[in-house]
């Protein structure tokens, strides 16, 4: 890393600080506490979005969404890695997903929004533990969310696929018949809150 100017100094630093307090604070009251007009906060925020460094988007509260965290680590063949990245990227339970160095080379946290959720993605029949290429794998049930209060979790206005991005049918699936199981989020089966 180089020993130029920080890409986080001074008052975008002080911007991004209040916006993580408060994501809704209006321009306004941004210039003012950072000591300069609203204009110049705008711009400032401007900036900040259009270089990628920071993004807004609205994040829930797993606890009050009634949902469990899921951490998934996989040892993944190098072969299979990118094509599961792709799929994993589109579930819309999967709330975080990194490739890792060391024994595990891929990690995901991922929303069990229904009580069944946490039985059936252990048993790996809707999880990514399913996928081709998972060589060994590990999953833990999050106990107590502590930071932070709120995740990017997906919520899907329209459900119209007939299959999930990982290429099952929710349809004909037995948990999902027996009621055990809301579907997934992104297919037209879908019962739950998301």
């Amino acid at each position: 890393m180089g020993h130029g100017k920080p890409v986080l100094a001074g008052r975008k630093k002080a911007l991004v600080e209040l916006l993580q307090q408060d994501g809704r604070m209006s321009f306004t009251e941004l210039g003012r506490r950072l000591g300069i007009s609203h204009v110049g906060a705008r711009k400032h925020l401007k900036k900040l979005l259009s270089s990628g460094l920071i993004t807004i988007r609205a994040s829930l509260n797993p606890d009050k969404l009634g949902a469990r965290l899921l951490v998934l680590l996989c040892e993944v063949e190098h072969d299979e890695l990118v094509k599961i990245k792709r799929v994993f990227q589109e579930c819309p339970r999967m709330a975080f997903l990194a490739t890792m160095i060391g024994p595990y080379n891929l990690m995901a946290i991922m929303v069990a929004e229904a009580p069944g959720l946490v039985k059936i993605m252990a048993l790996g029949a809707c999880c990514l533990r399913r996928m081709e290429g998972i060589r060994r794998s590990e999953l833990y049930v999050v106990e107590d969310l502590l930071y932070p209060e709120g995740l990017p979790i997906r919520v899907r206005a329209e459900k119209k696929a007939e299959l999930t991005p990982c290429g099952l049918s929710c349809g004909t699936c037995d948990f999902y018949t027996r009621g055990e199981c809301p579907a997934c989020p992104a297919t037209r089966w879908y019962k739950g809150p998301l």
